[in-house]
């Protein structure tokens, strides 16, 4: 493979994982204006950049250095996963709903899950199967999307099969469905 390509395989990937990051872009702008009812440029800066400011860093960077672009997108989506998590967790139902509904319909809009490009759920599944316990209900919930997902590729079956032993578990002693 040539340099060439090289560079036109990663900012395919690139174009990918920014579609991602621009679908929450406009959904955590859309939130702030629902309950705002005007976004502003402090609200803006508390958001990710637009994709278009990414791409234009990558094409205008030479050589290897275009992968640090790529790695600092993979980044958001750490940042991103943690804003929602932080959301799902706050004991605001309204919050909750919206970082739910949002994840729900990720997938669907982008081809993608969310959390595992964050590569939250090998984090939290890491987490559980070395404790052998779910510990709250935030994990359980990212858990239970994962058992779900029948395209994941986040676990080995065998791992599947513990995660859901334990979710089982948690559901029985938190009394969650």
């Amino acid at each position: 493979m040539t340099k060439g390509s090289d560079r036109d395989t990663a900012r395919r990937e690139l174009v990918r994982l920014l579609e991602g990051l621009e679908c929450y872009r406009s959904w955590k702008i859309s939130c702030i204006d629902r309950d705002k009812g005007v976004v502003t440029e402090d609200d803006l800066n508390q958001v990710v950049m637009p994709s278009s400011f990414f791409l234009q860093v990558f094409d205008e960077t030479k050589g290897s250095s275009s992968a640090a672009v790529i790695k600092e997108v993979q980044q958001w989506y750490s940042h991103t996963a943690s804003d929602l998590r932080y959301m799902m967790n706050s004991g605001d139902e309204a919050w909750t709903a919206d970082a739910r509904q949002f994840l729900k319909d990720f997938p669907g809009e982008v081809g993608f899950d969310f959390y595992a490009e964050a590569g939250l759920l090998r984090k939290v599944a890491d987490k559980a199967l070395k404790s052998r316990k779910i510990t709250n209900q935030g994990d359980y919930y990212s858990l239970r999307e994962l058992e779900n997902d029948v395209s994941q590729s986040v676990l080995s079956s065998e791992e599947l099969a513990e995660i859901s032993e334990l979710l089982r578990e948690f559901e029985n002693n938190a009394n969650v469905r």
